[in-house]
């Protein structure tokens, strides 16, 4: 019996030492981020006819629900590169994500120097598609599409947060597996003891 609880002893701190240094190698790990590759960063739409580009980009690079997401816009003269100027614009926000379509608007924007922005805080997680009208004297009007992913919201325990940094629950519950390891280490050494005298 004095053999069994020795090689118990001699298991569970080669036990505990591996599972510490998954954890460690878990918690070191480059962070990967899934889901948002093309339609991240910034959006271009060429009107070769009205000779346009419009640029898009949002922050966060990654929105979250319930959180404002600023959408940019610039609107360009496609031969110049140079800014439009006197521009007016309509936004409209379009979204199936929930099970319903929802639409938002934005009217009567001005952008005297071809570039604007807006606040929007997307409602669910899913795919958005954000319509763009812009009129100036010069060039007309032209309507512009772009998308927007909004992904799920990690939980508490997920390893990775919204940052792509590690969670600090993960390391929460790798100290509570470390305390209750040693503990029954302790625990199993002293009946040992016990029973060797």
């Amino acid at each position: 019996m004095v053999k069994g609880l020795q090689s118990i002893g001699m298991i569970l701190p080669f036990l505990l030492l591996i599972s510490s240094v998954i954890a460690l190698a878990i918690y070191l790990s480059p962070n990967s981020t899934l889901g948002q590759s093309s339609t991240s960063g910034t959006q271009f739409w060429l009107d070769k006819e009205n000779t346009l580009r419009m640029v898009f980009s949002y922050t966060p690079a990654i929105p979250i629900i319930d959180t404002p997401t600023d959408l940019k816009f610039s609107i360009q003269n496609l031969q110049t590169g140079k800014p439009l100027t006197d521009v007016s614009a309509r936004v409209v926000i379009l979204t199936n994500s929930s099970g319903q379509e929802r639409i938002f608007r934005f009217t009567n924007i001005i952008a005297p120097a071809g570039v604007f922005s807006i606040k929007y805080l997307f409602p669910d997680t899913g795919l958005y598609q954000v319509i763009t009208r812009i009129s100036s004297q010069s060039n007309g009007v032209a309507l512009a599409s772009f998308k927007v992913f909004v992904p799920g919201q990690p939980n508490a325990f997920s390893l990775n947060n919204s940052s792509g940094s590690s969670n600090p629950w993960i390391i929460f519950v790798i100290a509570i597996a470390v305390v209750i390891a040693t503990f029954l280490i302790v625990i199993n050494r002293r009946k040992a003891r016990k029973w060797n005298i």
